[in-house]
């Protein structure tokens, strides 16, 4: 036979597609039929496997409201059929069979549910199930356990049924299906991997164990309630040499027990109480059938699967997966030895409860596409998901000794996986904030190249902030969630460093533009200064009105450099820039100054030439008056250039 795991594989592919999400039909349970309807029934040639009868099944769907659901096992020919017929009221409702014959085959259920409003004001549909008995003749224990199995755990409400007595058989028969229910509903989960996206831990829960004794006449000893006897009951049983501390108190979270009277009093009834009508009910049985009523209404609650009501849709799911799945053999055995059994069943769970960290762990990983994950997040879910597996191994093995070591193995063998997965995580860290690092100084860069420069040193140091700012954050939104971690600190160092030499760069081109405009002012000023001071007709000047031009120029080219620098205005490099202008001006200023210099001494050397050579002629002839007049001009103005070329030598 195939294991269980590659048994339930095809199965639970489909239930993860399916995700347990049928109820999507708006029809209502109204035109269900008012009858018994066979869901589950035996394979008619080995009366060893269950069969689904479909068209019942898909009569699940009609019930769109949550459901709630009353499942009663016990042995054979106990009364079960009988009484949930007393729970809903009816007097023809599921089979009662007055022969030695079994009656009902496999697990049927009321056709129509019945309606209630709960205490909160939400309305609720009760399904009740009736099963096949146990310990028929013919009948393997295996059958017995996929038929407990299967109603167990598809109900909120689980009855127990025996007559007259509690005994010993009947508590160590329902341990052991009990045990192999839980065992077979932990591995119908961790099977596939894909299976834990919507991991049903409702599924490992057994609902409320109700305990109904049908027939009860003798008297419990002393004061005792019919409660603390079947505790007392429970609490001392034992497995062969008392070893193993295993009880159903253990594995159901609520146990309560009642006990009914006997319906009737005639041999007439009591072989066939289909025909008993309520009036044919004695008074003890009514009155104590009536407070069962009641006990049994408080205590119902809505079949959950993670904490949210289902629906007839997803029950019937569930119906599917849990019949496939205990054909296909995930019931353990039971052994002829307590002590293999126990073995068997503390090796695989071991192994079923690391199949579980090991998909807890991938549910993390799907989350962030296999990619980089927050340290803390991380190791927080390793915690969970080991705690969450010691928790399911706990359940598993319930009660039994020397298991310590299974546990310490466990927890090893989860603490190893995490630092393999840890490992491997830091480098995804370091890639993830390195790609985002180098990626975001690229964008800064290239939004930093899209300015126009120059620009005030004001103005690049705010877009320096805005960008780097900008940087950070998207650095932040990208990686955030791994803030904390080494790597996500050091790469967001060095994003700012880089953010920096960006910078640096930029500045540096900008100071280049900013000496650029200083330097044509300069030149365009100086040219100015130039051209205006030039003498052009080669005319000496006198002091005064070269005094006059310089100053005159000087001004306009102070203005044309003003006007050339306004751009730059408040930078630290007008200063030196100030100071190179002014002092190419005075260098201008002096050429001029020369040049003129150099004009007047060649203008005096012309005329001390022509004075020189006018004395000679009139010494030697006798001149008219006019001749008299320009000489008396010559003199004159060579008496002028003279005291300005004394003052410009005074001035130098």
């Amino acid at each position: 036979m195939m294991s269980f795991k590659l048994a339930l594989a095809v199965l639970l592919c489909e239930a993860v597609r399916s995700g347990w999400s049928l109820a999507n039909d708006n029809t209502d349970a109204t035109n269900l039929p008012d009858r018994p309807l066979q869901l589950v029934r035996p394979d008619p040639m080995h009366h060893q496997h269950l069969e689904l009868v479909p068209e019942n099944v898909k009569r699940l769907h009609h019930v769109n409201k949550a459901v709630a659901v009353v499942a009663v096992v016990g042995k054979f020919h106990s009364g079960k059929s009988f009484l949930l017929n007393q729970l809903m009221g009816k007097q023809e409702g599921f089979g009662v069979g007055p022969t030695v014959r079994p009656k009902t085959m496999g697990i049927w259920m009321w056709g129509k549910p019945l309606e209630i409003v709960l205490p909160s004001g939400n309305p609720l549909s009760v399904i009740f199930l009736d099963t096949e008995g146990f310990a028929a003749s013919n009948i393997s224990e295996s059958y017995d356990a996929k038929i407990f199995s299967v109603a167990a755990l598809l109900s909120s409400y689980l009855i127990y049924n025996s007559v007259k007595i509690i005994d010993q058989a009947d508590i160590d028969y329902l341990e052991l299906l009990s045990k192999r229910t839980q065992l077979f509903a932990l591995r119908s989960q961790v099977t596939k991997s894909q299976w834990f996206d919507q991991f049903n831990h409702d599924l490992l829960r057994f609902p409320p164990l109700l305990w109904v004794v049908e027939d009860f006449v003798q008297m419990t000893e002393g004061e005792e309630t019919a409660v603390e006897w079947l505790r007392r009951i429970m609490e001392t049983n034992s497995r062969e040499d008392n070893k193993h501390g295993v009880n159903l108190l253990g594995m159901f979270d609520k146990v309560d027990c009642v006990t009914l009277f006997l319906p009737a009093t005639t041999k007439t009834l009591l072989q066939d109480l289909s025909k008993a009508r309520e009036e044919d009910l004695t008074p003890e049985y009514r009155q104590e059938r009536d407070q069962l009523l009641s006990r049994l209404k408080k205590g119902l609650v809505p079949k959950e699967k993670n904490g949210k009501s289902i629906t007839g849709g997803e029950l019937a799911t569930l119906l599917e997966i849990l019949v496939t799945a205990a054909n296909e053999g995930s019931l353990a055995n039971i052994p002829g030895r307590w002590e293999t059994f126990i073995s068997r069943l503390r090796v695989g769970a071991l192994e079923d409860c690391i199949t579980y960290y090991e998909s807890n762990m991938e549910v993390l990983l799907k989350k962030h596409n296999h990619g980089a994950i927050n340290e803390s997040e991380l190791r927080e879910w390793h915690q969970a998901s080991k705690e969450n597996a010691t928790q399911l191994l706990s359940r598993l093995l319930l009660g039994l000794d020397q298991v310590n070591n299974t546990f310490a193995e466990l927890r090893s063998v989860a603490d190893e996986k995490f630092e393999s997965t840890r490992d491997l995580n830091e480098k995804k860290i370091h890639i993830a904030c390195n790609s985002a690092q180098k990626k975001i100084e690229v964008e800064a860069e290239e939004e930093a190249q899209l300015c126009v420069l120059p620009m005030k040193t004001s103005q690049l140091n705010e877009m320096y902030k805005s960008i780097q700012k900008k940087a950070l954050a998207r650095y932040k939104e990208e990686v955030g969630f791994l803030e904390g971690n080494g790597a996500y600190r050091r790469h967001s160092e060095q994003l700012k460093t880089g953010l920096e030499y960006v910078f640096k760069a930029i500045t540096l081109k900008n100071t280049q533009a900013l000496e650029a405009i200083l330097n044509a002012g300069i030149e365009t000023a100086v040219e100015k200064f130039r051209e205006a001071a030039m003498n052009h007709n080669g005319v000496p000047r006198t002091t005064a009105d070269m005094k006059n031009i310089i100053g005159r120029v000087r001004v306009e080219a102070e203005k044309v450099f003003a006007d050339k620098a306004a751009s730059v205005e408040g930078e630290s490099l007008c200063t030196p820039f100030q100071g190179h202008f002014s002092t190419k001006l005075a260098h201008e200023e002096e050429l001029c100054k020369k040049e003129n210099l150099d004009l007047i001494r060649a203008a005096c050397k012309t005329i001390a030439m022509r004075t020189s050579t006018h004395h000679t002629s009139t010494d030697n002839m006798h001149t008219t008056h006019n001749v008299h007049t320009t000489h008396t001009y010559a003199h004159a103005h060579t008496h002028i250039l003279i005291n300005s070329y004394k003052l410009i030598n005074l001035s130098k």
